[in-house]
């Protein structure tokens, strides 16, 4: 009777186990359309806090960026020649020095092109 009952808790700790595992490994997706974001700032600012180190605050986070667009290329804008925004669906800026308010995750800078990256990016009324 003991060794039964040893086989039944360590299978149901198996089973609840295998169900916190699942529900952590397939959990829904954020959906950054629908967050407030934590800072409204201009294009440029943006890049000169990453450029000066003060930006690793924002990473991961939903920001909304202000400013003119430069450059459109299909789904991605970019922001005052600093910010790069990977839009969530087809974007309905379609011309240059337009400003624009485009709220997304920051994902990151690169230091190599001076840009600051964000994605799932909509386009803020």
């Amino acid at each position: 009777m003991n060794n039964r009952r040893k086989i039944i808790v360590v299978l149901f700790l198996l089973v609840v186990g295998g169900y916190f595992a699942y529900n952590y490994m397939y959990k829904d997706h954020r959906d950054i359309s629908t967050e407030e974001p934590s800072l409204e700032i201009a294009g440029t600012y943006l890049l000169e806090r990453f450029k000066t180190g003060n930006g690793e605050d924002l990473l991961n986070r939903t920001i909304t960026v202000t400013g003119k667009v430069t450059q459109v290329e299909g789904e991605a804008v970019t922001i005052d020649f600093s910010v790069y925004c990977s839009m969530a669906s087809e974007t309905a800026v379609t011309a240059t020095n337009k400003e624009v308010r485009i709220k997304g995750r920051c994902i990151g800078y690169d230091d190599l092109f001076e840009l600051v990256k964000l994605d799932q990016c909509t386009i803020v009324k």
